[in-house]
C-alpha cells in the first residue's frame, strides 16, 4: 500500500530491498555453480598447467562444496516460504555438485583434458610453423613440445608424422627410433627402457598427440 505522499511504506521498502538482494545472490549462485567448473579448465589452459591445475583445483573446489551446502539450504527455506523462482535457483549448485560428487575424478580428468585441448589450438599455429622449418634431414618429423614438468613427469605436445608413436614395443622402425632418441622420449623408447621411463599419448588432431613422459 502507498501512504499519502505516495510511497511506499518503510517497511514494504524495506521488504523490496532485501528481495532484489536476495535474487541477486541467488543468481550469485547460479553463476559459481556453472562458472566454477570453468577454473580448473582455465587453469589447464594457462601457462601455470597441470600441476599449477592441482594445486589450485581444491581451494577452489572446496569453495564450489561451501557454496552448495549453503545454497541448499537457502534452497528449502526459500520452497518453505514458497518462494519458487528463488528455490529453484538455488538448488541448480547442490544437483551440480551432486551430478560431480558420482565421479569426481571423472569430472577433473574432463576439466583438464579439455584445458589441454584449447592450450593445444592456442598454441597449434606456432607449432606448424616449427615444423614447418624442419630440415630435410629431421624428416619426417617427430618433436616433442614440453608445458610443464615436476619430479621426472613433464607434459606436453608430441607432433609425430608418421604416427608410429602409437605403435607397441618392438613395432616401430629402426629410423623412428633413431629419430626419438634425439628428444625427450630417448630413455622411454630405449630398449629396454630405462629404469622406469615411459610415456603415453592420446591423439589431439592430424599428428599432433597429448603426452605425458616419465622417467
Amino acid at each position: 500500500m502507498e501512504n499519502r505522499r505516495g510511497t511506499m511504506p518503510e517497511t514494504e521498502l524495506g521488504r523490496s530491498n532485501q528481495e532484489r538482494a536476495n535474487d541477486c545472490l541467488a543468481r550469485l549462485l547460479v553463476v559459481i555453480a556453472l562458472g566454477v567448473p570453468l577454473a580448473p579448465i582455465a587453469l589447464a589452459a594457462s601457462p601455470v598447467g597441470g600441476w599449477g591445475e592441482m594445486l589450485l583445483a581444491v581451494p577452489i573446489l572446496l569453495v564450489w562444496v561451501i557454496a552448495g551446502i549453503t545454497s541448499l539450504i537457502w534452497s528449502v527455506h526459500s520452497a518453505m516460504r514458497q518462494a519458487w523462482r528463488r528455490s529453484l535457483m538455488t538448488s541448480i549448485l547442490p544437483i551440480v555438485l551432486l551430478l560431480v560428487a558420482l565421479k569426481p575424478l571423472g569430472f577433473l580428468s574432463a576439466c583438464h583434458h579439455i584445458g589441454e585441448v584449447a592450450r593445444f589450438f592456442g598454441l597449434k599455429s606456432s607449432y606448424d610453423q616449427q615444423i614447418a622449418a624442419l630440415p630435410a634431414n629431421q624428416r619426417p618429423g617427430l618433436v616433442v613440445f614440453i608445458w610443464d614438468g615436476f619430479l621426472g613427469a613433464e607434459n606436453g605436445v608430441l607432433y609425430d608424422e608418421t604416427d608410429q608413436v602409437t605403435l607397441p614395443p618392438g613395432h616401430k622402425s629402426a629410423d623412428w627410433l633413431d629419430r626419438a632418441s634425439h628428444t625427450e622420449l630417448k630413455a622411454a623408447t630405449q630398449n629396454p627402457p630405462e629404469g622406469n621411463c615411459g610415456y603415453s599419448v592420446r591423439p589431439l588432431w592430424d599428428h599432433y598427440y597429448l603426452a605425458g613422459i616419465w622417467c
